[in-house]
């Protein structure tokens, strides 16, 4: 499970220094997410709903109320080539509205093609 606990003095973002985002195999309420509408207008309306595949959302930890985020000026070489750091952070604007560095798109398979994704396929 995705997890996520507030920032300590022992417990923070290796990069960043904010509250980091863990991988764990016990479900508690450390584990628990919620997807918001991208529009903060619209939210309470589709509160509840599907969350529709290929649009943009934004996902919230329940815990501790912060959105998952990829500041992407933090990242680390590994194995697989540079990772961005994934931390726990509501980026906001002016405006207050959450930025781009928020936003997450569940892409779902292309069930056409073996290797194609939604976004490949053709309009």
């Amino acid at each position: 499970y995705l997890a996520s606990d507030h920032k300590s003095f022992m417990r923070f973002a290796k990069k960043s220094y904010l509250q980091q985002v863990f991988l764990t195999d016990e479900l508690s309420y450390l584990t628990c997410w919620q997807a918001t509408f991208l529009d903060p207008q619209l939210r309470l309306e589709y509160e509840g709903f599907p969350v529709p595949a290929n649009s943009e959302i934004i996902i919230t930890h329940c815990h501790t109320n912060r959105s998952l985020a990829v500041p992407r000026n933090f990242w680390t070489r590994s194995y697989f080539g540079k990772e961005y750091e994934v931390i726990c952070h509501t980026y906001l604007d002016s405006h207050k509205a959450e930025e781009d560095k928020n936003y997450w798109v569940i892409v779902t398979g292309n069930p056409s093609d073996e290797d194609g994704t939604m976004i490949d396929r053709p309009n």
